[in-house]
């Protein structure tokens, strides 16, 4: 009887951890997409054309969260949001791209939402990057901010340790 038992649970135990190990690879992939994507796109802008573009519209955008049971304490990130207008080889493009991936944080992102609600006001143009290729795709910051990719790897790590001790602990309770 207790030997059926400890079966039953070995088998739950098991289940379980197939579930969080699934639930773990799938935030890694997501964690991946985001460190690879700014860094890809940076290497396959290399070639794309610098031109002037009017600023249409530019905005900050906020998100605040909060990261403590009681709610106390309170975190403001800002964005930039904008749209802007240029032309390439006798195409007329309208565009809204930042960054490779769209965010917030209270650090590059930030200061470029500022910048650029700066220029906005002032009705300064800015420079893009254009796809050669693709006239109408572009983006206005194609630099990698480590900052902003720390913690996507930070987070990384931790999962990919959680990911190896689920592993681990199956491994474990299969040799039984």
């Amino acid at each position: 009887m207790a030997k059926v038992t400890k079966d039953k649970n070995d088998k739950i135990a098991r289940i379980i951890l197939h579930i969080f190990l699934t639930v773990a690879v799938f935030l890694m992939f997501i964690m991946l997409k985001n460190i690879i994507t700014p860094i890809y796109g940076n290497i396959n802008s290399i070639h794309w054309i610098s031109v002037d573009a009017k600023l249409l519209n530019a905005s900050i955008q906020t998100t605040t969260t909060s990261r403590s049971s009681s709610n106390t304490t309170v975190y403001t990130y800002h964005g930039p949001q904008i749209t802007y207008q240029y032309d390439f080889e006798g195409a007329n493009c309208i565009g809204r791209r930042v960054w490779w991936v769209e965010g917030t944080d209270n650090g590059p992102l930030e200061q470029l939402a500022y910048k650029f609600k700066s220029y906005y006001k002032a009705d300064k143009h800015i420079r893009v990057f254009i796809n050669p290729d693709n006239p109408c795709e572009a983006v206005a910051d194609r630099s990698v901010h480590w900052s902003k990719l720390t913690t996507s790897v930070v987070m990384l790590l931790v999962l990919l340790l959680f990911g190896g001790g689920i592993m681990y602990l199956l491994l474990k309770m299969r040799k039984k």
